[in-house]
């Protein structure tokens, strides 16, 4: 397994992120984290960079449990369906 290494920038700063997945993954994460904490820098002007931070990572992972929470519903729909009536 070939391990890629790629260096983002997220609010200003350059990360060097490695891992098996291809360099437009991380390129990607990196673009939708500094994204979201250019939000909360516009909502909260005058917070720190560091809160900024936080509050994007609260987001996504809120985000995360609504999607994961969604997923079991749906999962738990699907086991509920009766099988398909075959002739």
């Amino acid at each position: 397994m070939r391990i890629n290494t790629v260096t983002v920038r997220v609010a200003g700063k350059s990360y060097q992120l490695s891992g098996t997945q291809k360099p437009q993954h991380f390129e990607q994460l990196a673009q939708m984290v500094d994204r979201r904490i250019a939000e909360n820098a516009q909502l909260n002007p005058t917070a720190q960079a560091e809160v900024n931070a936080v509050a994007a990572a609260l987001s996504f992972a809120d985000e995360l449990v609504s999607a994961r929470a969604e997923a079991a519903r749906l999962r738990q729909q699907l086991e509920n369906v009766p099988p398909a009536l075959t002739d």
